[in-house]
């Protein structure tokens, strides 16, 4: 007996003792933060070390650089992790002491990550601060109930993304528009091109630069060691098939929006509606079809065959005449440039701008001239609860919203930043590919965030799967979407 009451003393002091740790390495009030008005930052903690999560190496060695170059005192380390796998890692290595003290997320892991209960929520001040230098839109998705969980750092959506060397070298496309470009680049650029007929004159070219008759030019750098007779499918127009937010938008040409029209009435997911059964098969045509009747992705055993490496990937190669993506199909482009002027590639010298050879733009409208709606995402940095120190921390969330910061968004990872003015970041204002992708943004809802929105993705995306992969007539991919849908919201234990 005495035995027993020992060993529930030293468990008693163990639990107490873990209780008592917790408290103190985890930020979960204002309380936890001291503010020095004269400086404008928190007050260090004495011997403080930070770390951060992110996943590109030089955007990462550039923020090192920068924050040791204003606080030499404060080590900061950096690890490479997806912003997709974040929410995930933390709920184990959060409470484990493992975790990043700053992550960056996409805006809609935020929700799960709150509810987890592994996000800091701001102080008032420094929400009011966020929402004065970030865009409103962008703020908008990190507040629930009135606080504010997380910080912008980009916005970002898909646009028509192309190769403008390639697209002056083709015809134009019929048309019931009045075409007055002389080349395809052109009748894009002036939106002389409905987004069906786009696909159905690419489809009758049979997707592949043979099928045009003309000749394109730099086709040997293109193909350097390339069989092309084996190379050149796919090779016009091809983008991520299998993936629901680059097939979101052909759901929305006679108005459908998931989730209702502020993204957060998760009884409105209405995936069986005429409305999107009359978008879809307005745009499937022989275009999407199915394994045997495409003619724009001819010979696709499913459509999981067109995905990065078939579609943006081959874009920044210069083998790609269009794809459909976001800013970030930018960054290779960009370091590719540095090698192709050293070598003379695709006749590109020291002078050559990326907005010579490439450009975007906003997604072609639809033939009842409605502009096809893309999701928006908004990149954030959270803060981990679990984090030592919460005012170095949050000193390093500050930092990573400041002007010198958002130039690498823009300069390094080729991401348009989502502060409100543009003219702090030199060259966002000239440059024309992110004109172009700003130009899809105004016709853009930002991603759900509400706790439905974490099952949308399958259903979405295997409505299209359904009728190429299995075959299904649209109104039977439908409900199949529904019931995936529904099923996917039992297992959660959500209500329906």
């Amino acid at each position: 007996m005495k035995k027993v009451v020992i060993l529930l003393l030293v468990l008693s002091m163990v639990l107490s003792m873990s209780g008592c740790k917790k408290e103190q390495v985890t930020a979960k009030f204002a309380d936890d933060l001291k503010w020095d008005e004269t400086k404008q930052e928190y007050v260090f903690e004495k011997k403080a070390e930070l770390k951060f999560w992110a996943d590109n190496d030089e955007y990462a060695a550039k923020i090192i650089e920068l924050w040791d170059a204003k606080y030499p005192d404060v080590t900061l380390s950096y690890e490479n992790v997806g912003s997709v796998d974040t929410a995930e890692k933390l709920k184990l290595d959060g409470p484990a002491g493992l975790g990043a003290d700053v992550f960056y997320i996409p805006h809609n892991s935020i929700v799960d990550m709150r509810e987890s209960g592994l996000l800091f929520q701001l102080p008032e001040s420094d929400e009011a601060y966020i929402k004065e230098i970030m865009q409103d839109s962008a703020t908008a998705v990190t507040m629930f109930e009135d606080n504010m969980y997380a910080v912008p750092s980009s916005v970002e959506n898909i646009a028509l993304v192309y190769n403008k060397q390639i697209l002056a070298a083709l015809p134009t496309l019929p048309s019931v528009l009045t075409v007055t470009g002389a080349n395809l680049l052109e009748q894009i650029e002036n939106e002389e091109i409905y987004l069906e007929e786009l696909y159905e004159g690419v489809a009758n070219w049979g997707n592949n630069f043979a099928g045009t008759g003309v000749e394109i030019p730099f086709l040997s750098d293109r193909f350097e060691d390339v069989d092309t007779t084996a190379e050149d499918i796919h090779t016009i127009f091809a983008y991520q098939l299998y993936d629901a937010y680059h097939n979101y938008p052909f759901l929305t040409r006679n108005g459908y929006r998931v989730f209702g029209e502020d993204n957060n009435d998760p009884t409105q997911f209405n995936i069986t509606s005429k409305e999107v059964t009359e978008s879809i098969k307005s745009v499937i045509g022989d275009w999407y079809g199915n394994v045997d009747g495409s003619k724009l992705f001819p010979g696709l055993a499913t459509i999981q065959d067109i995905a990065w490496d078939q579609g943006p990937a081959r874009l920044q190669k210069g083998q790609l005449a269009i794809t459909i993506s976001g800013p970030w199909v930018m960054g290779d482009i960009k370091t590719n440039l540095t090698t192709w002027a050293e070598t003379g590639k695709f006749g590109v010298t020291a002078d050559t701008k990326v907005s010579d050879l490439y450009g975007a733009t906003k997604l072609p409208r639809f033939n009842n001239d409605v502009q096809p709606t893309t999701f928006s995402g908004v990149q954030v940095t959270g803060m981990n609860v679990y984090t030592d120190y919460p005012n170095a921390t949050m000193n390093l969330m500050r930092f990573l919203a400041s002007d010198e910061v958002m130039k690498e968004v823009y300069s390094t990872l080729g991401k348009i930043p989502s502060i409100k003015n543009s003219d702090n970041v030199p060259g966002l204002n000239e440059d024309e590919i992110a004109r172009g992708f700003l130009s899809q943004a105004a016709f853009s809802h930002a991603m759900p965030v509400i706790q439905e929105g974490n099952y949308m993705w399958d259903p979405l995306r295997d409505v299209w799967t359904n009728i190429f992969d299995a075959k299904m007539s649209v109104e039977d991919a439908q409900t199949r979407s529904l019931d995936d849908y529904n099923k996917i919201l039992q297992n959660s234990g959500a209500e329906q």
